[in-house]
């Protein structure tokens, strides 16, 4: 079965639940790292969280006393929000629904990665944040290829799986413009940020078995589709062979991740 091609646009869209099941742990886990350093600064404040996805971010910053408004262009991921935000809004993250100055602060879990020039999603924040409020953005760090992650990938293309294209340029064009130190400075440098900082962690997953590493996988938007579109009995033989592929390989999936502190000049 040939896998179907997403315009990048809307590879997020009707893919909300699987990614609630799958890789929302992760993203939670990784909210929490990507705010953990100026929590303390965001309280009472209204965060902007931009490409919001099903709340990850927007959970963090609840539990940090802020107050997020989440932003995202796929709906049925915004659902998923639940009242972790205080207002949901389907918008750009290049044209950000609001006025200048007329919030607190901006942050961006793994969004401004997705778009061919994130300094410009990263100045549209600026744009939106009062002066010296604070713009925080977390992107994928340059990493070798994950072993679990990887047998997932390959058992699927044994049951006919194909990686869309937009896929393909994410990995290969997107994300590499902003996945290391030097590249995500430049890229805030760019929008006219300052007092730049780029922290470079590398994060237990909280994924530790099989199946977690499984529904995670499968719960991304390159290949939830997919899956979702397999008649029932492949579906689940598909699963159980993934499962048991990840542990034969027994490899923990431990992301780098780049979380890029900032602040709106004066």
């Amino acid at each position: 079965m040939e896998s179907v091609d997403i315009d990048p646009s809307g590879a997020y869209q009707g893919v909300a639940a699987a990614w609630h099941r799958g890789p929302a742990v992760l993203y939670d886990r990784l909210a929490r790292v990507t705010i953990a350093a100026v929590a303390d600064q965001l309280r009472g404040a209204t965060v902007v969280d931009v490409g919001a996805g099903t709340g990850a971010l927007c959970r963090a910053l609840r539990a940090a006393g802020a107050i997020p408004v989440a932003v995202d262009m796929a709906p049925d991921m915004l659902r998923m929000v639940g009242d972790a935000a205080a207002l949901s809004v389907t918008a750009d993250m290049c044209a950000l629904p609001f006025a200048d100055a007329g919030t607190d602060a901006a942050v961006s879990g793994f969004a401004i990665s997705h778009i061919e020039a994130p300094e410009l999603a990263l100045a549209e924040m600026r744009r939106a944040v009062r002066p010296l409020g604070r713009v925080i953005a977390a992107v994928f760090g340059a990493a070798p290829a994950s072993g679990a992650k990887d047998v997932i990938d390959n058992v699927a293309g044994d049951f006919g799986y194909r990686q869309p294209a937009w896929y393909s340029k994410l990995k290969n064009v997107t994300e590499p413009r902003s996945n290391t130190p030097a590249l995500l400075r430049a890229c805030a440098e760019s929008a006219g940020l300052e007092a730049i900082d780029i922290a470079d962690v590398t994060v237990d997953s909280g994924l530790e078995t099989p199946e977690t590493i499984t529904a995670y996988r499968t719960g991304l938007a390159h290949i939830a589709p997919w899956v979702t579109s397999l008649a029932a009995p492949v579906r689940m033989a598909f699963i159980e062979h993934a499962v048991a592929a990840v542990r034969d390989r027994d490899q923990p999936v431990r992301p780098r991740i780049l979380v890029l502190s900032s602040r709106v000049p004066a």
